[in-house]
């Protein structure tokens, strides 16, 4: 067992950090998509499911629209970290995160997409940078 310094072994900071901040339930998907041969939607592709949090960067959720110069609008929100258990896997660019279970009604159903995942030498938790793209939330 690793032991960083100030001696609190990682698999009990692990067990602790699972029990009282990973109390949400996350869902990592593939999104399904449309088929035009039958117009139906196939189902989602579920790569994982279980406990963690989505905690916004120090700040409320703003979307700013910018125009890219052609007259286009171009949105941008804020950022969010995902924590979930070092056993869960790494979210990849093609997945979309979700809250299927949380203490705030209002997070659940609302989808993210990953920016980037943090490495570390000493893992208690795994940290992922999310996107929110209101676009893929009916515009809120």
């Amino acid at each position: 067992m690793t032991t960083p310094v100030g001696g609190l072994p990682l698999e009990s900071a692990r067990r602790v950090v699972e029990q009282r901040v990973l109390t949400d339930t996350v869902k990592i998907f593939i999104p399904g998509v449309f088929n035009p041969d039958t117009f139906e939607q196939t189902p989602d592709t579920i790569i994982w499911e279980g406990p963690g949090a989505v905690l916004p960067d120090h700040g409320a959720d703003v979307t700013v629209r910018l125009t890219d110069g052609q007259g286009t609008p171009v949105g941008t929100s804020g950022r969010y970290r995902m924590l979930t258990p070092i056993s869960a896997p790494s979210a990849t660019a093609e997945h979309r995160i979700t809250l299927t279970a949380s203490k705030d009604p209002d997070a659940v159903g609302r989808i993210w997409t990953l920016d980037s995942v943090e490495r570390t030498s000493t893992p208690v938790v795994r940290v992922s940078w999310l996107k929110y793209d209101t676009t893929l939330n009916n515009g809120s």
